[in-house]
C-alpha cells in the first residue's frame, strides 16, 4: 500500500485542496500488518467482489482528494493521469460540482478493463477549475 501526500497549491485563498489520498488495490497481494485498518481499506474497496474475475475488475487506484470552497461556487474537479504502457499521453476525468458545500471530498478510481489494458497509474495531478481558469492544484511527486 501507498500513501502518497503532495504539496497542495491553491491560486486563491477561497478554494484550496485541503488532502489527497492515494490507495492501490492489488487483490492478489494480501496485506499483513499489525494495523487493521490497513487491511481493512483492502477488504473495503474488495467488498461485493466474489470471484477472481470480478476481485480482477476492483484492481486499481483509488484517488480521494477533501476540498474547501467557502463561496459554494460551481466548479470542475479535473483529474488528470499518464499510465505506465501509455507513456506520456494524458487521461482525465472531470466532476462538475454544481452546488458545492464548503467542505467537499471527490473521489477517482482507475479500475476495470483501463487499469488491465493501459498499466498503472504513473503519475497524477488533480485541478479545480472555475470559468476555465485553474484555482487550485495537487499532483504527485512525477507529475
Amino acid at each position: 500500500m501507498i500513501w502518497l501526500n503532495s504539496g497542495c497549491e491553491s491560486l486563491t485563498r477561497q478554494i484550496k485542496i485541503t488532502n489527497s489520498k492515494y490507495f492501490h488495490l492489488d487483490p492478489e497481494k494480501e496485506i499483513n500488518s499489525p494495523d487493521p485498518m490497513i487491511r481493512f481499506e483492502q477488504l473495503h474497496f474488495l467488498h461485493g467482489a466474489v470471484t477472481e474475475k470480478e476481485k480482477k475488475q476492483k484492481a486499481g487506484h483509488y484517488y480521494v482528494f477533501w476540498w474547501t470552497d467557502p463561496s459554494r461556487t460551481p466548479v470542475t474537479i479535473r483529474f488528470e493521469y499518464r499510465q505506465k504502457k501509455t507513456g506520456s499521453k494524458i487521461y482525465y476525468r472531470e466532476v462538475k460540482a454544481f452546488n458545492p458545500r464548503v467542505k467537499n471530498k471527490t473521489r477517482f478510481k482507475v479500475t476495470g478493463t483501463e487499469y488491465q489494458s493501459k498499466g498503472k497509474v504513473t503519475a497524477w495531478r488533480v485541478l479545480i477549475v472555475q470559468e476555465n481558469q485553474i484555482i487550485a492544484s495537487d499532483q504527485s511527486y512525477l507529475w
